[in-house]
């Protein structure tokens, strides 16, 4: 690929993600500032796609989304009100609806 289309194409956001393990194996995702996009995951394998349709439905339903990595989003300082175990998660997502247009 040239170098000139390397450029010009904006590279795929990140967001920061928090999984936080349930009793039962399972994992509750969210995005620290958003809280009305949350997803589960059965088990951690799921915990990136199920992030990934959550900022999806989010996009789809009009809401906004948390700031991307790219766009300065910081980690979380602590994850002192989230359940133990928890973990920050970088979720890489570009919403189909924007590739579409």
């Amino acid at each position: 690929m040239a170098a000139g289309a390397v450029e010009g194409r904006r590279q795929m956001p990140h967001y920061y993600a928090v999984a936080e393990a349930a009793d039962d194996g399972s994992w509750w995702v969210s995005f620290p500032g958003r809280d009305g996009i949350v997803s589960a995951a059965e088990d951690a394998r799921q915990i990136v796609a199920k992030a990934r349709e959550a900022l999806e439905s989010a996009a789809i339903h009009g809401g906004r989304l948390p700031p991307s990595i790219e766009d300065g989003a910081s980690p979380p300082a602590s994850l002192s009100e989230f359940s133990t175990p928890s973990m920050v998660v970088v979720i890489p997502f570009a919403s189909a609806m924007v590739e579409a247009a």
